[in-house]
């Protein structure tokens, strides 16, 4: 377990700095100081360290002249010209190496390495030299802990305020274990564990932040207990001792105490030397233990407290930010809650009806959620135009529920006002089209057979006695005649589509009927159509006749497409399929090696007087799509030039025990 040890740069230059970061990335973190008091305070801190020293900075020789004996364990690696004069007087103050300032980046890497050796020898050479050297002495008679509780004892009842309660504690625990400098470090929502509060810490200290994977987190949460530096000596491996020691120097401690939760770490509290400037033994930590197990709980129950407070602040900033209105009661009716929208939608303020009965915002929102909690349920949507502000809303309204208990019920309020207004707009519009485009295609339907029998009729008197003529002009007129009832009857069957009878079809019937009412046409050639049917294919859930119609409709499409092709195909396929997840359906697929449909026009088949036909009003496939909508199906087209594809999926029978909607 180890950590990115510390290292120490003087300078003013940023560009210099920027180098010695690059070329020490991943293997020290580089602190950066320009002020020669900060620069002492940091080298009390990180007592055994590496400290960079830019020789053109300010106060950098006299700052030299002191290191080798306020600071014997830090190594000074100086950085500027060797023989100049700032050079030569580093080298007279014993510095470990002096080196250009534009130094090559594998010979600093180089130094750098051998220092860290360096170091760590020095540090275990120490360790050593203490436990020999250490003579245990009588510990002195310590006052009880317990007893000044109650200097911070309230503090524990700020949990709602996780900054003043953290403050309250910290300079209750001073007060408690006559300490002079106290800090505590706890998790924070972005699970990152920063200095929270302290008395008397270094800035150095109010600036560390640790990582959960940190080596020194992962130490505390392995061994979960307190540290000090006198019981250091009782950690067998040098790496961990140095670790926590490294710890105790940069938050500047002299004994840490880890603060857990029921589930992780919290956080730790960090002391300073007691006043009495003794170190902290083992009397000591074991009643600031149990003085930091109250701590622990009072911060997870803040850190709770505060998280809790967080979400419901984003909860009710995201109620309040969105559009729609919402309004919640209780069982009796009263309001206990509703958003800015509404305030918008009603013209209602909050004071004004938050605890009073809903009836005052609206009679009909009122009975609307009566009706709910009377029905313990979800209401459906419905609208309508509220008196008071003369808008259309609609509502929706659903139970609230505690342990399975209704509690209340809410509504949810749409103003439904623009999309009425953009729905009258868009209806004209259709309208428009719609009559413009029916305009057009019975004048053009129309004109052709009024033309010929004008013509005829015309020439009747003059040739009346001619019996060939007579013969003639019956036939056409009786055609076009024939066709006009034609073109009646779809727009009737268009316009007046009949009532469907539902029930399970069986998909061969359906075919077999389809397949005879597509022959029956005797406007095109016929071909010979190849049913694929897949065995065992469930019953869909419909009318027989508009079915057929629908499929039969397709069929005398896939004639005309074929009609001059000399090897004409046209191929009805049925297998299953399914529509949306998991629901069982008989995909009914029609295929000719027509011509196909041009670009153009495949995005408008399925609208209202859309055609290539001479003779056609083009209100075959906007009938089938809306017998498919009418049974929860869908329609889908592909086509290229020699081949087009019509693909209709129809839900399958619920009765067949297979998955269904």
């Amino acid at each position: 377990m180890s950590v990115l040890p510390v290292s120490i740069i003087y300078t003013q230059d940023a560009v210099l700095l920027q180098h010695i970061r690059g070329f020490l990335y991943e293997r020290s973190e580089v602190q950066e100081v320009a002020d020669p008091a900060r620069l002492e305070l940091l080298l009390h801190q990180n007592s055994s360290t590496l400290l960079f020293m830019d020789l053109r900075a300010t106060d950098c020789i006299r700052l030299l002249s002191r290191m080798s004996k306020e600071f014997p364990s830090v190594i000074v690696i100086a950085l500027g010209a060797p023989r100049s004069d700032p050079g030569l007087q580093a080298a007279a103050a014993g510095v470990y190496s002096i080196e250009p300032a534009d130094v090559d980046r594998l010979r600093l890497q180089t130094l750098f390495e051998q220092v860290q050796s360096h170091l760590r020898l020095q540090q275990e050479n120490r360790i050593l030299k203490e436990g020999l050297d250490r003579i245990p002495a009588p510990e002195p008679p310590r006052e009880d802990l317990s007893p000044s509780l109650y200097h911070f004892s309230s503090a524990f009842r700020r949990f709602d305020n996780i900054g003043i309660m953290l403050e309250s504690i910290v300079e209750g625990v001073a007060s408690c274990s006559h300490v002079s400098r106290v800090a505590i470090f706890s998790i924070t929502p972005e699970e990152v564990y920063r200095f929270r509060a302290g008395i008397k810490c270094m800035e150095e200290t109010r600036m560390l932040e640790f990582q959960k994977t940190d080596p020194f987190v992962q130490w505390l949460q392995i061994h979960a207990h307190s540290i000090s530096r006198s019981m250091l000596r009782h950690i067998e491996s040098i790496n961990e001792r140095v670790l926590i020691e490294q710890m105790l120097d940069r938050m500047g401690a002299e004994a840490i105490l880890p603060l857990f939760g029921r589930e992780r770490l919290n956080g730790w509290l960090s002391l300073g030397r007691s006043s009495s400037g003794a170190p902290f033994e083992q009397h000591d930590i074991e009643q600031l233990t149990r003085l930091a197990e109250q701590v622990s709980v009072a911060i997870e129950n803040s850190l709770l407290h505060e998280s809790l407070a967080l979400e419901k602040a984003l909860a009710e900033n995201l109620l309040q930010a969105i559009p729609v209105g919402i309004i919640a009661t209780g069982l009796g009716g009263a309001v206990r809650w509703f958003n800015k929208g509404v305030e918008t939608l009603l013209g209602v303020k909050a004071e004004e009806v938050i605890g009073k009965p809903v009836e005052r915002i609206s009679g009909y929102i009122a009975s609307q959620l009566n009706r709910c909690i009377q029905a313990d349920g979800r209401g459906e949507t419905v609208s309508w135009v509220e008196p008071s502000t003369r808008r259309e809303l609609s509502i929706q309204t659903c139970c609230l529920r505690q342990n399975g208990q209704c509690v209340g019920a809410m509504a949810v309020l749409n103003d439904m006002t623009e999309d009425r207004i953009l729905r009258e707009k868009q209806n004209n519009l259709e309208r428009a089209t719609f009559w413009n485009e029916l305009a057009a295609a019975i004048s053009h339907e129309v004109r052709n057979p009024l033309v010929a029998i004008s013509t005829f009729s015309q020439l009747l008197p003059e040739r009346y006695a001619d019996e060939e003529f007579r013969t003639q002009f019956c036939e056409i007129t009786t055609e076009e005649v024939s066709r006009l009832n034609r073109m009646i009857d779809q727009l009737d069957e268009y316009a007046s589509p009949p009532t469907l009878q539902f029930a399970d079809v069986d998909v061969a019937e359906l075919l077999d009927r389809a397949v005879c009412k597509a022959r029956q046409s005797d406007e095109i050639p016929q071909c010979a159509v190849q049913i694929d049917l897949q065995p065992d294919l469930p019953p869909v859930r419909g009318d027989l006749d508009a079915l057929a119609d629908s499929v039969s409709r397709l069929l005398v499409n896939s004639f005309s497409a074929v009609a001059e092709n000399s090897k004409p195909a046209v191929t009805v396929k049925a297998s299953r399929g399914e529509i949306g997840i998991a629901r069982l359906a008989v995909m009914i697929e029609v295929f000719d090696n027509g011509t196909g449909i041009a670009d153009d026009l495949i995005e408008k088949v399925f609208s209202p007087f859309c055609t290539t036909k001479a003779r056609g009003i083009g209100l075959g496939l906007p009938i089938v799509r809306r017998t498919m909508i009418d049974h929860g199906g869908l329609i889908s087209i592909e086509s290229r030039p020699g081949h087009t594809e019509v693909a209709l999926s129809l839900p399958a029978s619920a009765k067949t025990g297979e998955p269904a909607a």
